[in-house]
């Protein structure tokens, strides 16, 4: 996230603490804390994100401990949901609300790394002073959106700390850090909904949503994450009404449906060992068409 962006997500955050939520930034708050059964419930129906997300908490927690950062997953109401920290920090964590069930909604807790993610609904850092509560100012947060399977947004991955002071110098690093885990998680959980489907990738992504996309044998879309949904303007929720893919590239001039094309004859090709006549039948294509298609695109050998 570039300087500026990140400039205008805090001040769009402060002016709606300001005039949307009327906080005011002096009061003293202490973070609301759902009971066990309130989080046994919300954590129930976030199960499978909590079980794909908890592996990839691990691994980055053990890239960030050293700079004293507790790892967090919250749901998209700000809701913590799983929490990795070392032993040594857990009586802060506590204090800080650094803890599952802690609700972190900017509407109540103002400018923080979660709140404000869920509420952009891109990646924020928020360090010290640029909190809008003067009791949260000794914390510093980063956070991610994460995505589901249907390209929904399903909560935030975050690491903060309560100890931390210079991390500026590290924040491109961090920030890299957490846009991995993210798509990591959104990866897993695509390929457990469409692990029986042909998943191919439209291309690199730099966010914390892979550019995926699942079709059955008939080449019809089953399946596409975030990233892909924002670079097909494709809607979010169930895809049942897009027609075959490659038909439609075949009726398209822009750059972006080439790739995608690309992509799909690459991957099927790699599925069944280069064998044209194999792939043309995974695609639902003739093998004449596929040549055609070969050649037009460069991809001969």
């Amino acid at each position: 996230m570039s300087t500026t962006t990140s400039r205008t997500c805090l001040s769009d955050s402060w002016a709606r603490c300001s005039t949307n939520y009327n906080l005011d930034p002096s009061e003293r708050w202490e973070t609301q804390v759902l009971s066990q059964p309130e989080l046994r419930f919300v954590s129930g129906r976030t199960q499978r994100l909590i079980q794909s997300a908890i592996p990839e908490m691990q691994h980055l927690h053990r890239l960030v401990d050293p700079l004293d950062f507790t790892v967090m997953l919250a749901d998209p109401t700000g809701i913590v949901l799983s929490r990795h920290t070392q032993r040594s920090q857990l009586s802060g964590c506590r204090r800080w609300r650094f803890q599952a069930g802690a609700v972190w909604d900017e509407q109540n807790a103002g400018t923080n790394a979660i709140g404000t993610c869920l509420r952009e609904e891109r990646p924020v850092m928020v360090v010290h002073d640029q909190h809008w509560r003067l009791c949260f100012r000794k914390l510093t947060g980063m956070a991610v959106p994460v995505y589901n399977s249907i390209g929904e947004l399903a909560g935030a991955m975050d690491i903060s700390s309560f100890t931390a002071e210079n991390v500026l110098p590290a924040a491109p690093l961090l920030m890299d850090a957490l846009l991995t885990t993210a798509r990591r998680v959104e990866e897993k959980l695509f390929h457990d909904r469409f692990g029986q489907d042909m998943i191919v990738t439209l291309g690199p992504s730099t966010s914390s949503s892979s550019m995926l996309v699942a079709l059955d044998r008939d080449g019809h879309v089953r399946g596409a994450t975030h990233a892909s949904r924002r670079h097909m303007n494709w809607p979010e929720g169930e895809l049942s009404n897009l027609p075959a893919l490659l038909p439609l590239l075949d009726a398209q001039e822009e750059p972006s449906f080439r790739r995608a094309e690309t992509q799909v004859i690459h991957s099927a090709l790699a599925t069944v060992h280069g064998n044209v006549s194999a792939a043309a039948r995974l695609l639902g294509v003739s093998r004449a068409t596929l040549h055609r298609k070969i050649r037009a695109l460069g991809l001969e050998r």
